[in-house]
């Protein structure tokens, strides 16, 4: 095959995305909005989701482009949170053997992105969360790249340390931790919304906490539907 029918395959190609981008920024998916049972609609084209690069837990590069061309559900996580965290990644778990007990077409990606870079390596990430199942993918990263993507989700954490007298403190949100915050701990509160991104790399949905498996899935099956008209 020539140079010139590649190029034109490749020309094709190219145009066909541009056209199924074009398509999907002008749809009004607010009028889903009394189908849906959990879900709330944030798609917004004139809000695209920032540039970051972060790593994966295999250590490889994650970032704006990874999220193209399939579907995943992202959330935030740190692997020293006692409740939140935990019960939402077995959430995810159980999520992903319901739509795949109902052989749906569509299994997002469940990408699990931590608020504590400092503790949280990917070789950790890689063990915490694949406890839940193997496919799930694990986040770190420079906190700044973080920070980045966790404001273009509208998301928030704040940082919780301990003073000589054991009593919590707030930091402030650039507030450097202490030398020996890893010594004494800290915890972070943070919201624990999850959400949708559909296969051009933007947010389609958010899904407010409490995380119904049930429902979760169904308002999945509609918002894909309605991408893909």
């Amino acid at each position: 095959m020539s140079t010139k029918i590649f190029t034109m395959i490749g020309v094709v190609i190219l145009l066909a995305i541009v056209l199924l981008y074009s398509l999907n920024t002008h749809k009004d998916y607010k009028s889903l909005s009394s189908e849906l049972a959990s879900a709330q609609i944030m798609h917004n084209p004139q809000r695209p989701l920032p540039d970051f690069s972060l790593i994966d837990q295999n250590s490889q590069v994650f970032d704006n482009d990874r999220l193209q061309g399939e579907w995943s559900l992202l959330l935030f996580i740190y692997t020293h949170c006692p409740d939140v965290c935990p019960t939402e990644l077995a959430n995810m778990a159980m999520l992903k053997a319901h739509l795949e007990s109902q052989n749906s077409a569509v299994i997002p990606n469940i990408v699990a992105i931590t608020f504590d870079p400092l503790r949280d390596t990917p070789e950790v990430l890689k063990t915490y969360v694949t406890h839940f199942d193997k496919t799930f993918v694990g986040v770190s990263g420079e906190t700044q790249q973080i920070d980045q993507l966790v404001r273009g989700l509208g998301a928030y954490y704040e940082r919780v340390i301990y003073d000589d007298e054991g009593k919590p403190v707030t930091l402030k949100k650039h507030e450097p931790l202490p030398d020996d915050a890893l010594e004494k701990g800290y915890i972070i509160n943070h919201t624990a919304r999850i959400y949708l991104i559909s296969p051009d790399g933007q947010v389609l949905a958010g899904f407010p906490t409490p995380h119904k498996v049930d429902e979760m899935a169904g308002d999945i099956k509609r918002l894909i539907q309605a991408f893909e008209k």
